[in-house]
């Protein structure tokens, strides 16, 4: 008899038929939940640090003028950078050094980001991404962090 995976699986042996299913795997659910640290991060420092009227206009006005929404900003976020510049200019900086001190410590990533005074914010969420994934896979069990 074979299972759904396509193995053989005898019936007199007494070994039960187990239903083969692929598995999203640590990585891609590890991806999801740094995804929604991010956004997390984004919204923590946006209603803290402006509060919680001026956060939520914030978010509004980039949407409004930039199309990009919360949910699009672990994909590309260039563009929150980007956006962030042509709202705020130089202040963008502050905003983005403390989301990432916020997504570092969300994380548990260890790594607190570059304090040098040039960074690049998207490579800085990116590199924050792979230190994240990389101790999620080692220890292959993606856990939720508080």
């Amino acid at each position: 008899m074979l299972s759904p995976s396509g193995v053989r699986c005898p019936k007199d042996r007494g070994v039960p038929q187990v239903k083969v299913t692929k598995s999203k795997g640590v990585s891609s659910s590890a991806e999801e939940l740094f995804d929604r640290l991010l956004t997390e991060s984004v919204s923590q420092v946006f209603g803290g640090t402006l509060g919680p009227i001026a956060g939520q206009a914030l978010l509004d006005a980039l949407k409004k003028h930039t199309s990009l929404e919360l949910k699009d900003i672990p994909a590309k976020p260039e563009l929150l950078d980007e956006a962030l510049k042509s709202h705020l200019g130089s202040v963008a900086g502050v905003l983005e050094r403390e989301i990432l001190r916020t997504l570092t410590k969300n994380a548990a990533a260890g790594v607190a980001p570059s304090e040098t005074e040039r960074f690049d914010f998207a490579l800085e969420v990116k590199r924050i991404k792979r230190q994240f994934l990389r101790r999620k896979q080692a220890g292959n069990q993606p856990q939720i962090l508080e």
